[in-house]
């Protein structure tokens, strides 16, 4: 993807590390969330820890090359498939960043990435977040919630049916 699609896509943009050591959250899609420790926020809201996506098979060279020093700048989108806030793009929206300095081989890029790690960031906001994104009011209109609401319903206009016609009796 372009690095300005990535930007724009992005809802929040913030550089910091994951937590590998933290127990993953699984999702419906191949991203599992992880603690990341948050160091500064480019777009968006974030507190000082959240929980951000990642590929599951990109956690073995990200976790080496946070070993070695280098961190990420996240762009980072909701996804359907997921509680927690995902990269763009999968690996386009996790941007490596070893020592203040973009890696990565392709020079256009590496100057767009460069150029917006100088731009205006604020820290982030105390506290922690589970996850960035509300599910708890979303999870209400889940399928398995509405049949059982449903269930429930006519389970209770059966009763009244039934106490109704005793009474006529």
């Amino acid at each position: 993807m372009d690095p300005q699609e990535v930007s724009d896509e992005a809802e929040v943009v913030i550089s910091g590390t994951y937590d590998f050591s933290s127990k993953p959250i699984d999702s419906e899609f191949i991203f599992q969330g992880y603690t990341f420790a948050v160091e500064n926020v480019y777009k968006g809201e974030a507190t000082k820890q959240i929980i951000a996506g990642i590929d599951m098979y990109d956690v073995g060279w990200a976790e080496g090359f946070q070993n070695e020093g280098g961190e990420f700048l996240l762009f980072l989108e909701k996804s359907d498939s997921a509680t927690f806030l995902t990269p763009v793009g999968g690996p386009n929206g996790m941007v490596q960043v070893l020592n203040g300095i973009i890696n990565n081989e392709n020079e256009e890029i590496a100057t767009y990435y460069a150029d917006f790690l100088k731009t205006s960031h604020k820290n982030p906001s105390s506290g922690n977040n589970v996850a960035l994104i509300d599910k708890e009011n979303s999870d209400i209109f889940n399928p398995l919630y509405i049949c059982v609401i449903a269930l429930f319903a006519i389970a209770v206009l059966i009763l009244l049916y039934r106490f109704a016609r005793k009474g006529r009796r």
